[in-house]
């Protein structure tokens, strides 16, 4: 009995001192060490476990948490996290200040206990201390849709599913994440559905809405949009959304011509800001109307 009551109070200590770490962070989390702080005690504190996946191409940081055998895996593809400080300067790292899908992600493993959850980092995020020569800026900047950073995706999903042996896979994408999603739904043959939040489905319509170079070096999630049409999707997005016009999820749909992709514009919710709070209740929308009806 002793032990044991030791062992609890040691946990709650732990988790004040990692949530005073997290607050820390948070106050001042534009540098990159606290950005990756920041993830990792949100990790932590979840009931997921952190993982580097190396990939021919990139080292990929990942977070997970399995229970079900031959299940559903679903994993969250972030977004793309810090890539510019300013419209003309380029960012010296790409880490997220808010890592949108890895708080989604434990928003659903913690609602749901009996779910397969893995989230994943994009190329170059994370890597704080650590020498991957692969990480060029381009990978954050013209080529963040690359067929590189897909195929490197891919092989962290299969690496992913391996581990839990899952058999099916739910894609989750925030923002450029979800434009990730989509290109490598296109590559595989186990996609269960596809999700998109905030995503970013047509490159090229976005950066001229905003008035900014294309990203000449990207795969257009829009142009393989009807290798979909037999997938059940929902796309997400904020109907205060400045970053990513609802127009580009509609053209995404109308392109497929089909009945597997429904919109879904929620109220109340900015590109970033809202999410968080809305998740809980999207999740269920989910699980019900997920489908090709």
């Amino acid at each position: 009995m002793f032990s044991i009551k030791i062992s609890q109070i040691f946990k709650h200590l732990l988790i004040a001192l990692l949530t005073l770490v997290l607050v820390s962070a948070c106050n001042s989390q534009r540098t990159v060490k606290n950005r990756v702080i920041n993830a990792d005690t949100l990790i932590m504190l979840s009931d997921l476990q952190s993982v580097r996946l190396k990939t021919p191409d990139f080292s990929l940081y990942a977070a997970y948490r399995f229970t079900k055998p031959n299940g559903l895996l679903n994993v969250y593809i972030e977004g793309d996290g810090r890539s510019w400080v300013s419209r003309y300067q380029l960012s010296s790292d790409p880490t997220p200040i808010n890592p949108v899908a890895l708080r989604l992600a434990i928003i659903q493993a913690e609602q749901s206990k009996d779910d397969n959850i893995a989230w994943l980092a994009r190329p170059c995020q994370y890597q704080a201390n650590r020498l991957d020569f692969s990480c060029s800026p381009k990978y954050w900047s013209s080529h963040r849709f690359d067929q590189k950073v897909v195929d490197a995706t891919n092989v962290a999903i299969d690496e992913l599913m391996q581990k839990s042996g899952a058999n099916k896979v739910r894609l989750i994408g925030f923002s450029g994440g979800g434009a990730v999603a989509v290109l490598v739904a296109a590559k595989r043959d186990d996609v269960d559905s596809l999700v998109t939040i905030a995503g970013n489905l047509d490159h090229q319509q976005v950066n001229d809405y905003h008035h900014v170079s294309s990203l000449t070096g990207s795969l257009n999630p829009k142009d393989i949009a009807t290798k979909l049409k037999s997938i059940p999707q929902m796309h997400f997005i904020g109907r205060n959304d400045e970053v990513i016009p609802v127009e580009i999820s509609t053209d995404f749909i109308s392109i497929q011509k089909g009945t597997c992709a429904k919109q879904v514009i929620v109220a109340g919710v900015e590109h970033i800001n809202g999410w968080k709070t809305q998740w809980p209740d999207l999740l269920g929308s989910i699980t019900k109307d997920l489908n090709c009806e």
